[in-house]
């Protein structure tokens, strides 16, 4: 028994190495596996470190020239969201304007705006916002909403101060109660700290997958897979070597997603509430089910090229099945049960839940066993695809 187990950490440090020589031969695997994923964490988290766009420039095109109008457009440019660089009566140069990308977006104030509140008419005040790019659009409009609504308060108020209401009861009658809205865990609202985290993973995944099927694809096409790997060829040594190929990617993406969680984080002063030591035992199937995929997805890479090509575009689908920028509850059923097999579906809610929401391991148990769940599933078919590659060669070979 002594014996067995000897060998068998033989096979599994062999596997180690022989894996950890392949990724470090191979410049095109160290610059998407190392140098690609690494770039993506810094470069993402810069871009988004700002987390909220302010100063967003605008026209205001004033056709009324009242008080009240000019009123509305100092408010709007005192918000935050945005800027008002541009004011004018012509509606035709505010969307030349636009349109060479001097502003991005226009607010019109139509003729008789002051007229029309002191008749008691409600005016309108039509915004026109970039929908295609959601963060101009959320700004302006909700720039353009708050002014609106402290305007709108403030001419109720003047009412009722005008019949003899004191200022204090005027203000009561109008806002009887005010509601405080508290974010949870994400206190800017901003876009970063609830995507990036998400992106790392996706980023991990789809990355580390095309590194290996760089390598796959490389030793099918020269038939070298058997030959490289003639030492498992032994009872149970396709066990071992893929126990000890897969320590070689849980090492090196472990370290990866280690420094996007205490050195990206911090330089661009995204929160960080959860314990490291439980991020690091929860992302440890996370790794293993990609790296098992990615051994079963070499079945489909006869070619180097062809990982490169394939993978990528999958990325994209696996964002939006994540959750993060659509509500999973919004998906057909069957779609929901199929995403939980991509690992990144369950290993972000988990992720998140402990890096930005401050949960326990505990509390997202149920998350974690589903994840090792995935990661069985998928040791099982790597181990189908790597016997099944030795297995062909040693047809050819008889």
């Amino acid at each position: 028994m002594f014996k067995s187990l000897i060998e068998g950490l033989a096979l599994i440090y062999e596997g180690l190495r022989q894996e950890v020589k392949l990724i470090f031969s191979d410049t095109a695997v160290i610059t998407s596996y190392i140098f690609s994923v690494l770039f993506v964490f810094f470069f993402y988290s810069y871009v988004y470190s700002h987390e909220v766009i302010e100063n967003l420039s605008v026209a205001v095109v004033d056709q009324d020239q009242s008080k009240l109008s000019q009123q509305v457009g100092r408010m709007l440019d005192g918000t935050p969201q945005l800027n008002v660089d541009y004011r004018t009566q012509s509606y035709e140069l505010a969307k030349e304007l636009y349109r060479e990308e001097k502003v991005h977006g226009i607010i019109l104030i139509p003729k008789g705006f002051g007229r029309d509140i002191q008749k008691g008419i409600s005016p309108k005040v039509v915004a026109y916002a970039d929908a295609s790019y959601m963060l101009y659009y959320k700004q302006t409009l909700g720039a353009v909403m708050k002014t609106v609504g402290t305007m709108n308060a403030q001419i109720e108020v003047n009412k009722m101060m005008a019949t003899g209401t004191n200022m204090k009861q005027a203000v009561e009658n109008r806002r009887p109660f005010n509601p405080v809205a508290v974010p949870l865990y994400n206190i800017n609202s901003g876009y970063g700290t609830f995507l990036l985290p998400v992106v790392f993973l996706i980023a991990l995944q789809t990355l580390q997958i095309s590194a290996m099927g760089v390598i796959g694809g490389t030793l099918r096409e020269g038939g070298l897979f058997a030959r490289t790997f003639a030492y498992a060829n032994k009872r149970f040594g396709i066990f071992f070597s893929t126990i000890g190929r897969s320590l070689a990617y849980l090492v090196f993406s472990m370290l990866l997603l280690v420094i996007a969680t205490l050195v990206v984080n911090r330089a661009y002063n995204f929160p960080m509430r959860g314990d490291m030591f439980e991020i690091v035992v929860f992302l440890t199937p996370f790794i293993l089910s990609v790296t098992f995929l990615g051994m079963t997805a070499i079945n489909f890479f006869r070619k180097r090229e062809e990982a490169l090509m394939v993978v990528t575009i999958f990325s994209i689908p696996t964002l939006l099945l994540s959750g993060a920028s659509w509500p999973m509850q919004a998906f057909p059923l069957w779609l929901q049960k199929a995403s939980v097999f991509i690992p990144t579906t369950l290993g972000s809610q988990g992720y998140l839940a402990l890096s930005q929401f401050g949960a326990s391991l505990y509390e997202i148990k149920d998350i974690y066993i589903q994840m090792w769940g995935i990661c069985l599933f998928y040791f099982v078919l790597a181990l189908w695809t790597n016997r099944r590659f030795i297995r062909v060669k040693e047809k050819v070979e008889e």
